[in-house]
């Protein structure tokens, strides 16, 4: 066929019109900020929208939440007022995209993942509102930064730390076997090893007594829309989950751990939170509650979810548990952080809006 000029014009077109259909993919969350649409059972309440570019939060108590805030690249501190957010206070600064803080209330220190690095502080003052950060103390740093970067930290049931550290590509071999990986971590003097392998992005995880720990696992893009899914994984140590040996073929590649549960492929699962006895919302002893950010690598956007899991003992299953998933808030892009506040409530950070919202159950 014979290309004319008329031809190549259309075609330009057509491909300038993909161009900016793509661009309005990504960048439409951070413009446009729908109203959560909670399913039947569900409220969802704005109690702030001026929290920055948020990326973590952590309840230190009823009254104060630790935030990371990639806007100021700090860790700031808000109070619990009245049903919003009041006395906002910079705790500490100097980092490079904080992605990860941990509250030790035995041992009164602070734990910091940013990117690359996990510092470690000690807070004086006799409450939260006087907290001073002090002895800043970095324990690891020079973990390579790429597409991905350290993550969550979390602590262990023996004492160690759990560092969740993203890899620096999309696919490739990593020169650093502490990129995809989880990471045990000794909070007195850094000395860390790898607990688990191919882990292509997990962003965060979270111990479940009698059970585990489970973390979230993003997989690679570039693949189609149907492949692959994100993950809900059960750590088991030196255990590898697969990436980048997966492919749509061999979606788990031999010797690798299977996933417990599964999200929509690329819709960006992340923060974490177990379910406590005291909250209204529907679970049991082993519900977790999982945001979705939401995807650029999609022709139709996924994602921008708050999930239930409920995790089942199974002895069919690769690991004695299998997992049943059900969405309970739609339209939340850009939902990141998340935990429940110590009254059962569910707190989301929308990092694309600033947003912090309040989940809880409906008497119905």
């Amino acid at each position: 066929m014979q290309l004319t000029g008329k031809n190549l014009r259309r075609g330009g077109g057509i491909l300038i019109l993909i161009l900016i259909l793509f661009v309005l993919n990504i960048a439409l969350p951070y413009f446009i900020t729908p109203d959560a649409e909670p399913k039947s059972g569900f409220e969802v309440e704005v109690i702030s929208e001026e929290l920055g570019a948020a990326t973590c939060l952590h309840w230190v108590d009823t009254n104060w939440l630790l935030v990371c805030d990639n806007e100021d690249d700090a860790i700031t501190m808000y109070r619990l007022t009245n049903n919003t957010t009041s006395d906002k206070r910079e705790l500490v600064s100097g980092f490079q995209q904080p992605q990860g803080v941990l509250y030790d209330d035995t041992t009164h220190r602070l734990f910091v993942s940013d990117r690359g690095r996990l510092t470690r502080f000690d807070l004086n003052g006799s409450s939260p509102a006087e907290w001073q950060a002090e002895n800043r103390t970095v324990l690891i740093d020079g973990v390579p930064a790429g597409n991905h970067q350290t993550n969550a930290i979390n602590m262990a049931s023996n004492g160690s730390l759990i560092w969740h550290s993203g890899s620096t590509c999309n696919i490739c071999d990593e020169s650093d076997n502490r990129n995809a990986a989880l990471l045990s971590v000794d909070p007195e003097n850094g000395t860390h090893h790898i607990i688990a392998t191919g882990v292509r992005n997990s962003y965060d995880g979270v111990l479940i007594p009698d059970l585990g720990y489970v973390f979230t696992d993003n997989g690679r893009d570039w693949e189609g829309e149907r492949f692959p899914y994100e993950e809900l994984n059960l750590l088991e140590i030196d255990g590898f989950y697969g990436w980048p040996q997966d492919t749509p073929d061999t979606p788990i590649p031999s010797g690798s751990l299977p996933p417990v549960a599964t999200f929509t492929p690329h819709s960006s699962a992340n923060g974490i939170a177990l379910r406590p006895a005291s909250s209204s919302l529907p679970g049991a002893e082993y519900t977790v509650y999982v945001t979705t950010y939401g995807s650029w690598n999609a022709a139709i956007p996924t994602g921008s979810e708050l999930i239930r899991v409920d995790l089942i003992a199974d002895p069919d299953s690769a690991q004695g548990w299998r997992a049943e998933t059900s969405v309970v808030v739609d339209e939340l892009p850009g939902a990141l952080g998340i935990d429940f506040h110590p009254n059962g409530d569910l707190y989301v950070a929308q990092h694309s809006s600033g947003r912090l919202l309040r989940i809880s159950g409906q008497n119905i």
